[in-house]
């Protein structure tokens, strides 16, 4: 029989239909062991060396954003996806005047494609809520939970910073979903590469990551199940 403590809540899901785009927050998601169904389903390459685009090296690409129209989407993704851009348009994916905007922002074509499995596909990551308050102390403003790159935004129930780090190598359930705590993530927030004015100080949260080796939150994999929702219960397992 398996062994359970409740550590805490799920407070936040944030998938990102667009790699590197700002993602959305949806109430509930279907996962299965490649991940969260329509997470990093696409990504956004340049066009000349079909180089993936990252958000460290064009910030500018977190002021777009992707949705799906339904949160429980799992095929049919093109038809399903829009596209919100910086001047407050939404269009869906398969209109080219987006890619031209885009194109033009960064002054060099660039594509979608759909991204190729095992690119990061099955990893998600997760950051707790009291870490993310140590970053905003350190920071010295608030952080919006939009310049978060982790999928799940964990409410604990000790309050703890950094707390999540002890469950490295162990397996949590959300809701009906059972994940394997793999290791430190390297890529859940995106606050030093902010496309707006910064409010903070980036110096002190660049020395925050060089001291933890850059990781803030965890890397999960999903083991078994098949959904899970915002509030849902989160569980060390034994």
């Amino acid at each position: 029989m398996e062994l359970a403590e409740v550590v805490g809540q799920l407070s936040e899901l944030r998938r990102f239909p667009i790699e590197p785009f700002s993602g959305e927050t949806p109430n509930e998601v279907v996962v299965r062991p490649e991940g969260a169904v329509g997470d990093r389903a696409f990504e956004l390459v340049d066009e000349r060396t079909s180089e993936p685009l990252t958000w460290r090296r064009a910030p500018e690409l977190l002021r777009y954003s992707a949705r799906f129209l339904e949160d429980l989407v799992i095929a049919d993704l093109e038809n399903w996806t829009r596209v919100l851009l910086p001047d407050g348009r939404e269009v869906p994916v398969t209109d080219p005047g987006w890619l031209a905007d885009v194109s033009r922002r960064l002054g060099r074509p660039v594509q979608l494609r759909r991204a190729p499995a095992g690119s990061a596909h099955g990893l998600l990551h997760l950051i707790s809520r009291p870490t993310l308050r140590f970053v905003e102390r350190v920071y010295g403003a608030p952080v919006e939970t939009r310049w978060l790159r982790a999928n799940f935004l964990i409410d604990l129930s000790g309050g703890k910073a950094f707390e999540e780090d002890e469950w490295v190598g162990r397996q949590i359930r959300i809701g009906d979903a059972l994940f394997d705590v793999t290791g430190p993530s390297q890529d859940c927030i995106a606050v030093t590469s902010r496309a707006e004015k910064p409010e903070g100080d980036l110096s002190m949260v660049d020395g925050l990551l060089k001291v933890r080796s850059g990781a803030l939150g965890l890397t999960v994999r999903v083991s078994k199940g098949q959904r899970i929702r915002v509030a849902d219960a989160v569980s060390l397992v034994d």
